[in-house]
């Protein structure tokens, strides 16, 4: 599988985001969008949808508060060569 801009976007919307009004740098915990409860679900979803494991380290804001950090970061683990999951 391959996590996309477009797939993040749909599961976005089905934690209950107004994706119409997002763009790929709004801050999503620090402005709110989404709490803290659903960024495990966010995290599975990544994990299952990039197969990659995010390391306990990787789960910060300066790789999930925004679609384009959590796509950066996606590229960046495949780049280096992360194990699939």
């Amino acid at each position: 599988m391959s996590l996309t801009r477009d797939s993040l976007l749909k599961y976005l919307e089905e934690l209950g985001v107004e994706t119409g009004s997002l763009t790929d740098d709004t801050r999503l915990f620090s402005d709110g969008v989404l709490d803290s409860f659903s960024m495990v679900d966010l995290i599975a979803f990544i994990e299952k949808e990039a197969e990659v494991k995010m390391n306990p380290g990787d789960v910060r804001l300066d790789n999930l508060d925004s679609v384009d950090r959590i796509l950066n970061y996606v590229d960046s683990s495949k780049t280096a060569g992360d194990p699939a999951t």
